[in-house]
Formats: C-alpha cells, sequence, structure tokens
C-alpha cells in the first residue's frame, strides 16, 4: 500500500511562539446566509439599543473560509424573501440580485423519452413557486456580505475556523487555520499563523455537515434525542444558451434518469435571457455504490424534454453540495454552553418544497436577536440562549418542518411506495407525531451484484456534457499541490480488505462528484489515491463513506477537514 497525505491541520502542528488572540462579543462562523443575516441583525439590534446598559457596544465578527463571501455558495435556488424582507425591507432598493420571477411552475415525471406535467392540484400549495425570483447563492451572498458589512461588521474572508476553543466547559471561540504550510506541515517563507478568536458567544453556521458544528455536537452529545441527519447530494451546472424562454421556468422532476429505489430528482431554472441553472439531487441512502451523481445529471440533460431547452448551451460553472435531508426529527439541540447552530449546520431545509435559504436567514435572526437579549439582560447567559429552539420552533421554519416531519423518512424504500405514504400522511396532517427512527447514510450500502449495471452518461462533448473533470474546471476549484491535505484515508487496508470485497467496486469513485477518489493497481496492490486538488468542499465523502476504521468510533475510513486555503470559486450558482 502506499502512504497516504496526511490531514496537517494548524492545531497538529507546532504552535506559533504567539497566537494573536481577538476578543470579541459574538462569532458567527460561516459566512452563508445565517451567518450573515445573524451577524447583520445584531448589528440592528445594537444600533437600536445604544445608550442602554450592555448595549451599543457588541463587537461582532463573521469567518468564512472563502477567499470571498459567496465563493463557496451553492444553492438551487427558487427564493422566498420573506425572511429577507423582514430583515431589510428595502432590499430592492438597496440592488439585491434577484433574477427572474417564477412564471411557468411545474412538475413532471419523466419517463426514458416522455415527460408527463402533474396537475398543479396534485401538489400541495407549499410547493408552488410562482411570484418567487430565481436566485445566484453566489451573488446574494456577496451582497448580503456588502450589506453586512456596511452596518459595522467586521469580516473576515479568506479565514478558515479550524478548532474551537473551550474554556471551564463551555464553547469560547475559535482558533483559524495556519497558511502557508508545506505538505507535511512544515511552515513556508509565506507563512501567515492563525489567530484565537474568543467570544463570548459562538455561532456555527457552517452549512452541511460543518466540521466545527459537527465537534460541538459530539462534544456536547447534542444528537442524543433525534435522529442522525440525512442527506443528499445536489450537482448544479450554469448552461448558457443562446436563449432562454422569456417565460421565467421553474421546472423538477422525479423519475428518469434514477432507479425507483432512489430518492431524488433534477430541476432547472431560467435564470436570465441566457443562462439556465440545472441539477440533480439524489438521497445519500441510495444504496447502489455505482450511483454518480454527476453522471446522472448528464443523463438528465440528455433527456429529449430536457435537451431541447439546452440545445446549442454550453456548461459555463458547476458545483455540489450536500444538503441536510433529515428534517424535524434530525434537528440537535441548538443550544451549548456558549454555543449556537443556525442554518444547514442545524439541519433547516424543507425537504418538499426543495427552501433552505429563508430559513437559514430566518435563524440567523433569531439566533441573533436571542444572543442580543441574552448580552443584555445582565441574568444568565445560558438560560438567555436555551431560548432560541423555542423561538425557532414558533417561526415559520417550526411549523413548516413540523409539517413536512415525515417527508423523508416515507421514501425510504424507493420512490413509489414514498409517494403514497406521503400522500397519505399529508392527508393525516404529516403522520406520526412521534420520532420515526432513521439510519445514517452510510449504512445503506450493499453490493454491486445486487443492482442492475448503470447505463452510461453521454460521451462527453467539452460543451453540453462534461466528465468530471470538466465539470471540476468550471468550478473553478484551486488548491495548493504542495498544501497539507484536508482529507485523508484513515487506514487504506479497510479499503482492500473489506470495501472492495464487500461492494465489488470503490464506493468513493462513485460518489464523489470531483473524483478526488480513484481506484488504482491490481490485486493486492489495489489502493485509493488522494487527489485533494480537486476537492470542492462538498463533504459527501465523511457522510456517505460506508467503512468505519479499524479503531472503530463515530467517524468513518474517510477524514476531511476544511483546509486554511483553497476550495471552489463558484460564480452565479
Amino acid at each position: 500500500m502506499s502512504e497516504q497525505p496526511q490531514v496537517v491541520l494548524a492545531q497538529d502542528g507546532p504552535a506559533p511562539t504567539e497566537r494573536e488572540r481577538f476578543p470579541l462579543d459574538v462569532l458567527f462562523v460561516g459566512g452563508g446566509p445565517a451567518g450573515l443575516a445573524g451577524a447583520l441583525r445584531l448589528a440592528q439590534l445594537t444600533r437600536q439599543g445604544a445608550g442602554k446598559a450592555e448595549a451599543g457596544s457588541l463587537e461582532i465578527a463573521v469567518i468564512e473560509k472563502a477567499e470571498e463571501f459567496g465563493h463557496h455558495g451553492l444553492s438551487g435556488a427558487v427564493f422566498n424573501p420573506a425572511s429577507l424582507a423582514e430583515l431589510l425591507p428595502d432590499y430592492r432598493e438597496r440592488g439585491c440580485p434577484l433574477g427572474r420571477a417564477v412564471g411557468d411552475d411545474a412538475m413532471f415525471f419523466l419517463t426514458p423519452q416522455r415527460a408527463w406535467r402533474l396537475p398543479g392540484f396534485a401538489l400541495p400549495p407549499s410547493m408552488h413557486n410562482r411570484g418567487f425570483a430565481m436566485v445566484s447563492l453566489q451573488r446574494l451572498t456577496r451582497w448580503l456580505a456588502e450589506q453586512t458589512e456596511q452596518a459595522g461588521v467586521t469580516l473576515f474572508p479568506g479565514t478558515t475556523g479550524v478548532k474551537v476553543l473551550y474554556e471551564d466547559g463551555r464553547v469560547a471561540g475559535v482558533r483559524t487555520g495556519d497558511k502557508g504550510l508545506g505538505r507535511s506541515g512544515v511552515r513556508k517563507g509565506n507563512f501567515e499563523a492563525g489567530y484565537d478568536l474568543s467570544a463570548r458567544v459562538t455561532v456555527f453556521c457552517e452549512g452541511p455537515r460543518g466540521t466545527l458544528a459537527e465537534d460541538v455536537i459530539d462534544r456536547f452529545d447534542l444528537r442524543s434525542d433525534c435522529n442522525p441527519q440525512q442527506y443528499s447530494l445536489g450537482t448544479k451546472e450554469v448552461v448558457r444558451v443562446p436563449r432562454t424562454t422569456g417565460r421565467g421556468i421553474a421546472y423538477h422532476t422525479l423519475g428518469h434518469p434514477l432507479p425507483a429505489h432512489a430518492f431524488g430528482g433534477g430541476f432547472l431554472y431560467e435564470m436570465d435571457d441566457q443562462h439556465y441553472a440545472i441539477g440533480f439531487v439524489v438521497g445519500l441512502d441510495w444504496g447502489d455504490p455505482t450511483i454518480d451523481v454527476q453522471e446522472e445529471l448528464q443523463r438528465f440533460k440528455a433527456h429529449p424534454f430536457i435537451h431541447a431547452l439546452l440545445a446549442g448551451g454550453e456548461v459555463v460553472h458547476y458545483g455540489a453540495k450536500t444538503i441536510p435531508e433529515g428534517g424535524y426529527w434530525a434537528i440537535p439541540r441548538l443550544h451549548a454552553p456558549g454555543a449556537l447552530l443556525a442554518g444547514d449546520s442545524a439541519g433547516l431545509v424543507n425537504v418538499p418544497t426543495l427552501k433552505g435559504i429563508h430559513y437559514a436567514i430566518r435563524s440567523g435572526m433569531l439566533a441573533a436577536e436571542c444572543t442580543y437579549a441574552a448580552l443584555t439582560a445582565g441574568g444568565d447567559l445560558e438560560a438567555g440562549l436555551a431560548a432560541y429552539r423555542p423561538a425557532l420552533e414558533r417561526s415559520e421554519v417550526g411549523r413548516d418542518l413540523w409539517a413536512s416531519r415525515n417527508f423523508r423518512a416515507s421514501f425510504h424504500h424507493g420512490l413509489y411506495p414514498g409517494l403514497m405514504r406521503w400522500g397519505g400522511r399529508l392527508l393525516l396532517g404529516g403522520g406520526s407525531r412521534t420520532r420515526i427512527p432513521a439510519r445514517p447514510d452510510w449504512m445503506a450500502f450493499r453490493p454491486r451484484s445486487e443492482f442492475r449495471t448503470r447505463p452510461a452518461p453521454p460521451k462527453p462533448d467539452g460543451k453540453l456534457f462534461l466528465d468530471k473533470l470538466g465539470d471540476v474546471h468550471r468550478s473553478g476549484t484551486a488548491h495548493r499541490d504542495d498544501a497539507p491535505a484536508h482529507i485523508r484515508v484513515v487506514d487504506p487496508a479497510v479499503c482492500s480488505d473489506r470495501c472492495l470485497p464487500f461492494h465489488g467496486v470503490a464506493p468513493c469513485e462513485h460518489f464523489c462528484p470531483a473524483r478526488v477518489y480513484e481506484l488504482q493497481g491490481e490485486g493486492r496492490e489495489r489502493r485509493i489515491e488522494v487527489a485533494f486538488q480537486n476537492c470542492v468542499h462538498c463533504k459527501t465523502c465523511v457522510i456517505a463513506d460506508p467503512c468505519g476504521s479499524v479503531a472503530g468510533g463515530p467517524i468513518q475510513n474517510i477524514e476531511w477537514r476544511a483546509p486554511a486555503e483553497g476550495g471552489p470559486k463558484y460564480l452565479n450558482l
């Protein structure tokens, strides 16, 4: 077996003689919609409370691992602006980058050659999108960062949190990553030490499966009374065409090209006169170790109905992201001593409506309001923070997630049984009011021999149909070749001795949407090579890896930690 690259973190290397410390009142970890909306709302409250005891002097900051705010932001997305309108009533006048309004909203069931439009009355009101706007999350996040900075919040782009700081049994802030490290962790000439951001309250909103959020969840056992989080993987492209329809189409699909045992579907959104956003999303409990969501997206584009809309088009941007889909029953406790969870890190996505951005904004705002009240009331800080979950439950976030609480569980046995179960549960007000147990996604993988061979994807043409490396190139992903690897296989022998013989293939070659993992060698010399430079930070590997390490424990045999440098550079996604 060849030696595997080691994950080198700032806290693992030699500590600098002096690490600068920045004291803050509130730190938001993650510069997406939840973190920025929370910081902006807290700044608004601070300004409104100026002159009152403890108010008007809060130091607020947001750290974001992308070089620029928005570069790691990816979503569908059809945007419900309700939360944003409360945060910034004049968002349109401020130049919020909304795309085309939805004018033609439809759900289709695809067979290999046909597209059957489902009647509107067959869909619940929450799944209708007419009047909402298509948005690029990257552009929306960049704009929201500008509004937040103008409000006086300190923004730290290109700054990765790599370690949670604890003091006296509570979260006390975050350490940021060292930059300028070589492959083995040795300091290069441009070495720049990370720093410690201490905070009275830290709000974790890193997106799905955030590394620091998961550390806090594990340390304080915040999932002790909920289901394990379940995820889907979404791949998305922006396709430039000669001209779009002009109707503002927002199409969602079920059926082809997915087999019936897998849960998922496609979407096609009209962004402007020349661009479509197209994507494919599949639940990570698909079972078949050969399903490849990037390839499913290529098959989806080849369907006659979809291909007719994309004729003459060229892919200009690509990205991939995991989506928390466990719903209400998978939401962990959202408060730990000195910390809150918000947005996708808390699992706040409404799966049947394919909505999460306005829930992220709302959760960030509520986290800010509870934090402000806790910091300025002069009483028990932890009691004040504990008010966050009840406030979330009373909001539209809690109400909507409760209404769809059993949606994902309905599809555990495939598409057709799921549609019948969910239809029945809708008639019964959402179904069971007690938690339906679930299992982690990685436990669903079974041997390749139990499934039919997937058809070959369309042959890449370099324009509309791409292989993984062609798509990765369009994601803007860049990591230094001599940087510390942020991914490693914990025990290579597990891959060759257990995973490959059981599954008949290397599942990681298929579930990774960026060709990070590649099986090399023959016979006993087979090994998984890790090209961390391709990584688009979707974190599918640490969710879907089906083989635990020899040492046991909750981690899988693939370890992923957010790197201090590098990553995708998403544009218009």
